[in-house]
């Protein structure tokens, strides 16, 4: 069968998901008045199964351990917001068909435009009644309802997901052979070729994506990578602004952007987009991302001053702490180093490397309690760690 592994993968998928609690409905914010009164409208429309988070750090963990139906997220969150909430569950695979309802007070038409971009099924303005919220619900489901094209698409979505690019690119000409402007299809075919590195054809198509859909931050995005790998760099800059003019509420466009000035050495510039987004209330992974841009040009300190306000960032950016500590540390800062590292502890409770490394910088500063408490913790979970045993080893003669 064509599509066997995917099925497979499918099976193995939702297998794993019949052991897991089931949710009608996931309400995410930092309301709790708010989320309380919507959960009691739901319940009176008949759903019981229902739970509150209070971020969308909380959501991702609760998305990842039960079987979601549908979520209804603030927009505003600190660590992580509606739009990236969104962004990560059109991409991974098991939640990308979870549909998404956001709320928000932010009634501009760019943000609107940035949450449509990225796929939302429906963006509710407060303040609201609960007859709106039930009736978007009911909205959503109607359009839910898929065609056979749809179904199509919806299939090409889960195989690039998948990274079986060959089989979404086939699935996604399929549906342009009976809709030869359907948007969807043109994107997912751009994205098909781009990961597969055919970059005339990945061009080609989102040309004609964006003809249909010109004001698509995503697009232009997506086409400014593209014309980047083909060494188009100004034409990728290019795009890169006029996505940035078009959406200057989308965080992400606005500090891509500002990372390409770094690279271009327009330091003023990347640090007045910077100034930007900071003002504009960043989550935890806008300020990971700008952080990375300065710890790309060897610029630690920088990268520091990002870094260090995140509030909760995800365990998964631990390695960018610790690539921070360590340039910090090779620069003789021996306690900003330790603490970057003892932050990584924080996010990856016990992680040997971290420990190891910590001792290390502990030792340099002549705290050899403090490393061998260190280098103690490591080997009690992993007891065959060589680099930690040899440097435990001196300390031990020494207190013998």
């Amino acid at each position: 069968m064509r599509y066997a592994h995917l099925n497979r993968l499918f099976t193995i998928f939702m297998n794993s998901q019949s052991q897991m609690q089931e949710l009608d409905f996931l309400l995410v914010g930092h309301d709790k008045e708010v989320l309380e009164q919507d959960a009691r409208v739901l319940q009176q429309a008949g759903h019981k199964n229902i739970r509150i988070v209070r971020s969308g750090i909380e959501a991702r963990h609760v998305l990842k351990n039960s079987r979601v139906h549908f979520v209804i997220t603030d927009l505003q969150m600190p660590c992580m917001n509606g739009i990236e909430l969104l962004r990560l569950i059109r991409r991974t695979p098991g939640l990308s068909d979870i549909p998404v309802l956001i709320i928000s007070d932010n009634r501009q038409k760019e943000m609107i435009l940035h949450a449509i971009d990225e796929k939302v099924d429906g963006y509710l303005a407060t303040p609201y009644r609960a007859e709106d919220l039930r009736q978007s619900i009911t909205n959503i489901h109607k359009r839910r309802k898929l065609t056979a094209l749809q179904n199509e698409l919806r299939l090409a979505r889960h195989l690039i997901l998948a990274k079986n690019y060959d089989k979404a690119i086939d699935k996604a000409k399929g549906v342009l052979a009976q809709d030869k402007n359907n948007s969807d299809a043109l994107f997912l075919l751009s994205e098909g070729y781009y990961w597969q590195r055919e970059l005339d054809k990945a061009k080609q198509f989102l040309t004609m994506y964006l003809k249909e859909n010109p004001a698509s931050g995503k697009g232009m995005h997506l086409l400014s990578k593209v014309c980047r790998l083909d060494g188009a760099y100004g034409d990728a800059f290019g795009l890169l602004l006029k996505a940035h003019k078009e959406n200057p509420l989308n965080l992400d466009l606005a500090i891509d952007l500002g990372k390409f000035y770094l690279e271009m050495d327009m330091e003023d510039k990347a640090r007045e987009i910077f100034a930007a987004v900071m003002s504009a209330g960043p989550t935890d992974l806008n300020l990971i991302k700008m952080g990375k841009a300065f710890l790309k040009k060897g610029r630690p300190e920088d990268a520091a001053a990002y870094l260090d306000t995140t509030i909760q960032p995800l365990p998964e950016t631990a390695f960018i702490f610790a690539l921070l500590g360590q340039k910090l540390g090779d620069g003789g800062n021996l306690e900003a180093a330790a603490r970057q590292f003892r932050k990584c502890l924080e996010l990856v409770p016990g992680q040997p490397e971290y420990l190891v490394k910590l001792a290390e910088i502990y030792l340099q500063q002549g705290d050899v309690a403090q490393a061998k408490e260190a280098l103690g913790q490591c080997l009690r979970s992993h007891p065959g760690h060589a680099q930690a045993r040899k440097l435990l080893e001196p300390i031990a003669r020494g207190a013998g």
